[in-house]
């Protein structure tokens, strides 16, 4: 069984050695590595072509002027131009276990999508952790979607191997994201009734996610340029979901508040209001978080400008709302 591992990359050049070397050190052989490359401006490019000239299971592809840009769209592009039976996402900080394709191919029966261990760590992986420690194998594909509706992450894009016909079916990563898309793929993928889902933790961690400097800087512009992705992906999901379950993305909402609330403003808090009170009312069933409602007041009408306070307030209701949450999913 062959399986392709894409691996989008801008301006990676100090990290993506670590990331191509992690798949050339597999056990096992039959896999392809296909790099896209987002137009990078340093020696990414001469970094991935020295693995290309080294291995002939590598290949290096630049994203095609026409397409948008953005990691999505070189996914997208990999996936095209690959010529596996199944696929792993990997980012070009981001590193495989030495074992990871073997134990993964070695759990496929005939399934979709099958979700594997994930650690992250910032500098050294020795002192790496669990992404999402305690995943539950005996949740439904349904229960681990509204996790992610609920904006609690159970694990990372590099955790699954997908069959490429599903990934393809499903239209694969949203290109108009720029964020947030790897909630929307699961999303989608985990809505489809017949989908052949399994999580196996069997294996401690097969691969691990970077916490780079680049995630741990955020300005405020970023902060507001992620915002307003959040903001979008919300108003896409309104045509994926029926409305009883896109009350559920209260948990992302809350979210939002407390981790942008240096940039939240007096028109966010109407959209996010708007939008839940519209599904709210086509639903016929359900109902607000008081988590929801309590923020949607006070960044409303109580205190209307950003302040340590407020934040500290919204995240302790998200806290709050997080911990109610996972203890029904016995989390």
């Amino acid at each position: 069984m062959k399986v392709s591992v894409v691996v989008p990359c801008f301006n990676n050049e100090r990290l993506i050695t670590d990331t191509l070397e992690s798949i050339l050190q597999q056990t096992y052989s039959n896999w392809e590595c296909v790099v896209v490359d987002d137009g990078s401006q340093d020696g990414t490019e001469g970094k991935a072509q020295s693995y290309v000239d080294r291995d002939d299971r590598f290949r290096l592809f630049k994203r095609p002027a026409e397409l948008p840009k953005g990691a999505n769209s070189c996914r997208n592009f990999g996936v095209l131009k690959s010529s596996g039976e199944y696929l792993i996402f990997l980012d070009a900080d981001d590193l495989l276990s030495k074992n990871c394709i073997e134990q993964r191919v070695n759990s496929i029966a005939d399934e979709d999508l099958i979700i594997h261990s994930t650690a992250h760590f910032t500098k050294d992986i020795d002192e790496a952790t669990p992404f999402f420690p305690n995943l539950n194998i005996h949740l439904s594909a349904i229960e681990y979607r509204n996790m992610f509706l609920e904006y609690m992450i159970p694990w990372h894009t590099s955790s699954g191997i997908w069959k490429k016909e599903f990934f393809t079916k499903i239209n694969g990563f949203n290109e108009r994201l720029l964020r947030f898309q790897d909630v929307d793929i699961h999303v989608r993928a985990l809505s489809v009734p017949a989908i052949k889902f399994k999580l196996d933790n069997t294996a401690p961690v097969t691969s691990y996610y970077r916490k780079s400097e680049f995630h741990q800087q955020v300005t405020k512009e970023k902060r507001r340029f992620i915002l307003n992705q959040g903001l979008a992906f919300a108003t896409e999901l309104k045509s994926v979901l029926p409305a009883k379950d896109y009350l559920r993305v209260q948990g992302l909402f809350i979210y939002l508040f407390f981790r942008f609330e240096e940039v939240f403003g007096l028109e966010d808090v109407k959209m996010l209001k708007n939008l839940m009170q519209a599904n709210l009312e086509d639903s016929k069933s359900g109902k607000l978080a008081n988590e929801f409602s309590f923020l949607v007041w006070v960044y409303g009408t109580w205190m209307t400008n950003s302040s340590r306070f407020r934040k500290y307030l919204s995240f302790m209701v998200f806290k709050k709302y997080a911990y109610s949450t996972r203890k029904k999913l016995n989390h």
